[in-house]
Order: C-alpha cells, then sequence, then structure tokens
C-alpha cells in the first residue's frame, strides 16, 4: 500500500460549502465596491502582464481526476504520482475526487466524472481533466501551450483510431464550458438501447447535435447508424459517420478538436513507449497489472501490445524533491527514442488509420439496412 493518500481538494461536502461561499463572495464584493468609491479605480479585467511583456500572469488551472470509491489509487500509482509531482512543479492544483461526493444523478460512472467536472471547474480559471491512467512522461511542458482565450473547451483525436477523446479535456471557466460538460454529462439519458461505448461513443454524437445544429439529416443517420450499434466494429462505423460531419476542421466555435499528435496525450504502445521531449507531454495507458519490465535489448518505435506498457522512469517518484527548482527526472535511457523515427512511425500509423476510417464509413449502407 502506497504511503500517500488521495488528496481530496475538494471533496467531501463540497457542495455543503456553498453558504460560506456566498458570505466570502460577499466580502470580497465589499471590498471590491470600497475600492471603486475610495479611490475611484476600477481594477482591470485585462490579463495582467510581468513588466517584461513577455510573459502573463499564471492562472489558477488545476489538473482533475474524479474516480469512484471503489477505485483503488494504487492501480493508477504511477500515473497519478507523476502528475502530481508535475503540479507542484508548474504551481497547478491536483485534485483527486470520488465521484459519489457531488450531487450527480448518474448512473453510469463514466457520464457521472463529466457532471463532477462541470461542478469543480467553476472553482478554477481552468482545468486539465484526465483519465486516471495517463501519466506525465516530460514535466517541461506546460498546460497553457494548449490554451487560447477564444477557446472554451478542447478536446483531441485519438492516435489509434478516428475517436474524439472523452477521457481528457481542457475546459476555461466559462458558463458555455460549465454548460457544455453538464450536456455532456445529460447524454446518458439520450443513449441508444444499443453498443452506445458509454461517453466516448456519445461524445460524438452529441458534438454533432451541439456543433452543427444546421446539419439535422446528417446528424440523423447517424443516429440511425449508433442505434444500430452491435460491436466496436460498428461503434467506430458511427463515429466515422459523425466525423464526417466535423470534416478536417479543428475549431467549432468555442471547441477545439486538435488533430493527431498535436495533444497532450498519446498511447505509448503506439511506439513501444519510446518518447522524445520535443513530442510527448503525457501518455495514457499506465495500470499498474499492465505494467512490464523493459526489454534489455533495443526497442523501435513501433506498436507493441495495447494492454501492456514499460515504465518511462527509472525509479519511483519522490514528491520531496518535487518542486520547480527541480524539473530533471530519472529516465529510463532505453526508452529515449529518436525524434524523427518516432515521428515516421506516428506518420505511417495515421495514414494507415485514414484508410481504415474511410473503409469503416463504408460499412454505413448495410448498418442502414439492418432491421
Amino acid at each position: 500500500m502506497s504511503s500517500w493518500k488521495i488528496r481530496y481538494s475538494l471533496v467531501p461536502g463540497v457542495e455543503n460549502r456553498y453558504n460560506y461561499t456566498f458570505l466570502l463572495v460577499a466580502f470580497i464584493c465589499f471590498i471590491y465596491i470600497s475600492i471603486i468609491f475610495v479611490f475611484d479605480t476600477i481594477p482591470s479585467t485585462k490579463i495582467v502582464w510581468n513588466a517584461d511583456e513577455t510573459e502573463p500572469v499564471h492562472l489558477k488551472i488545476a489538473i482533475v481526476m474524479i474516480v469512484t470509491k471503489e477505485t483503488k489509487p494504487e492501480y493508477y500509482e504511477h500515473a497519478i504520482q507523476s502528475v502530481r509531482c508535475y503540479c507542484k512543479i508548474n504551481g497547478y492544483e491536483f485534485v483527486l475526487a470520488v465521484d459519489s461526493d457531488f450531487s450527480c444523478s448518474h448512473k453510469d460512472k463514466f457520464f457521472r466524472r463529466h457532471c463532477a467536472a462541470a461542478k469543480i471547474l467553476p472553482l478554477f480559471d481552468a482545468i486539465l481533466f484526465l483519465d486516471a491512467d495517463i501519466g506525465i512522461v516530460n514535466p517541461n511542458r506546460r498546460i497553457e501551450e494548449y490554451m487560447e482565450n477564444d477557446i472554451d473547451v478542447i478536446f483531441y483525436d485519438r492516435f489509434y483510431n478516428w475517436e474524439v477523446m472523452a477521457g481528457s479535456y481542457i475546459a476555461r471557466n466559462t458558463q458555455y464550458a460549465v454548460d457544455l460538460l453538464n450536456e455532456f454529462a445529460d447524454y446518458e439519458f439520450k443513449l441508444p438501447k444499443s453498443f452506445h461505448g458509454t461517453d466516448n461513443g456519445a461524445l460524438h454524437i452529441f458534438l454533432a447535435e451541439k456543433l452543427f445544429p444546421h446539419a439535422s439529416i446528417e446528424t440523423d443517420i447517424c443516429k440511425k447508424v449508433y442505434a444500430k450499434s452491435n460491436g466496436y466494429e460498428d461503434l467506430f462505423t458511427y463515429e466515422a459517420c459523425v466525423r464526417a460531419i466535423f470534416g478536417a476542421g479543428t475549431d467549432f466555435g468555442r471547441v477545439r478538436i486538435k488533430r493527431k499528435g498535436t495533444g497532450w496525450a498519446r498511447d505509448g504502445w503506439l511506439t513501444s513507449m519510446l518518447w522524445h521531449p520535443d513530442i510527448d507531454f503525457m501518455f495514457h495507458g499506465w495500470k499498474l497489472n499492465q505494467l512490464k519490465e523493459t526489454p534489455s535489448h533495443g526497442l523501435t518505435p513501433n506498436q507493441m501490445g495495447r494492454s501492456q506498457w514499460f515504465n518511462p522512469l527509472s525509479g519511483p517518484i519522490d514528491l520531496s524533491t518535487c518542486s520547480p527548482q527541480n524539473k530533471t527526472w530519472s529516465y529510463d535511457p532505453r526508452l529515449r527514442g529518436n525524434k524523427e523515427d518516432i515521428l515516421k512511425s506516428l506518420r505511417k500509423f495515421e495514414e494507415e488509420i485514414a484508410v481504415q476510417q474511410v473503409n469503416s464509413y463504408c460499412r454505413m449502407t448495410e448498418m442502414m439496412l439492418r432491421k
């Protein structure tokens, strides 16, 4: 058993604090008004820049992981410890919350976590929501690299297929983002009685309906296919249908879907866990029961089994040494890959997936004819 404990930054009983929050807000408003009248000055609401005008003041950003009360944190220890250290290094808040501590009526834990995220978001300027099995491999990257002022919610494309990743996103503290997360969570109550793929499947039709309200004919076709899904092959065909509505774009109003290879996380098995600091930030799939011993022979950046991974770090993380003055992690040199070789392998795989997506889309006719 690990010596560390789950940090309940916001739970339990987060919603019971609203009365105290109201009093605090009232007090702050009083101070604000006093400043206006006494000093005849209205504080600026614009971004405050440092004296050299090269860096904005840091936003209050949290990395959020939401688990169930049955979750054993040791199962994700490598990922969670890396995120905790990363937050200490870069001045981010780390929130590991239990979904049942929030007033969310959702029965499916995958939808319930987005409801909880919507309740956490207003307490920060922005959050990075992560699956509990996503770990940091490069602590020198910053979340702000992926943010822009006019984009409220950012998703990214999974690499090994054409899905939009539901298990990680960046959300800014805006009403639009809060509403989007709540509406996404509530899509549980609109699921078809088919093999729906829970939140990752539902995310696609939800975004299609929200972002393309004038494409109702195309959306309805995809919904019919979704309703006839019997397994993963059918699910991927339905998702190919939705992605045809999205086209090759990345920005859809206040929502962005980052293309393959441009997001903050990817699956390490795509390159046998080989990584490079110019390319990689986070890896997905760090589950303790799937951790394997790194081979002694030389590895190449090719695909390995999806249900296994090697630890890119040479040993456990000591949280007491994690600080802004210490960003140097000890890595396993066997997993430090060649940048060009990794990019070439990922590009080849991306091209193969593009062909598979077209072939999957072509199955729609067969699925539409099913009774």
